[in-house]
């Protein structure tokens, strides 16, 4: 199901450590009217628009970027974005880098979506954002968070040491503050058989 769900997102590559230049476009650059749909409805789990939220960190330099710095309030209107610049802001670069740190993420956008305030995919690179309510389904089905890091991942909210990812992650994102990350390495490590936080699923 998460394979099919790569093949509907059509994941292109950031600007930072990758050498891919494609992009996925809308249709139309122009803005859209207000959307008339208020949910989607995803194999019978109905997805509100008004409830999701994309958390970004990006640059200004970068054409991914900026591409889904424009698509996504057309898609999902103005108020759906959180926006943090890595150019000349040293806060967001420490944050950006404990991503990295904590995920493996080096590239730009990265982006997190939440749904009703809870966080449900971490996303590397640019993506076709009118795949975001599949997204957000599958995660709500198995009760987790996506990572699409180059391959995807499911951090179950089920799993202890998956949850110590997903708050940190969540503290990044939404809190738009630090974590201790030595200290979250060393929980990860810590008394557990696990060898890793989530399952890989592609």
């Amino acid at each position: 199901m998460v394979l099919l769900l790569l093949v509907l997102v059509g994941f292109s590559a950031g600007c930072i450590g990758s050498s891919s230049n494609s992009t996925t476009s809308p249709t139309s650059t122009a803005p859209k009217e207000p959307q008339k749909q208020a949910y989607v409805d995803v194999n019978g789990t109905r997805i509100y628009l008004n409830e999701i939220h994309f958390y970004m960190y990006g640059l200004k330099t970068c054409p991914h970027c900026r591409h889904m710095h424009e698509w996504i309030p057309q898609e999902y209107g103005e108020k759906a974005l959180t926006y943090y610049e890595l150019v000349d802001n040293q806060t967001n670069m420490n944050l950006f880098n404990q991503l990295a740190q904590l995920t493996g993420i080096t590239g730009v956008p990265a982006i997190a979506i939440t749904y009703n305030g809870t966080l449900y995919a971490v996303i590397e690179g640019e993506f076709n954002v009118t795949a975001t309510p599949e997204i957000l389904a599958t995660a709500i089905k198995n009760d987790g968070v996506l990572l699409f890091t180059g391959k995807t991942y499911l951090l179950s909210y089920k799993d202890p040491k998956a949850r110590l990812v997903i708050k940190a992650l969540y503290t990044i994102f939404v809190r738009h503050e630090p974590v201790n990350v030595q200290e979250i390495l060393n929980e990860l490590k810590g008394n557990s058989t696990a060898n890793s936080t989530g399952n890989s699923t592609g």
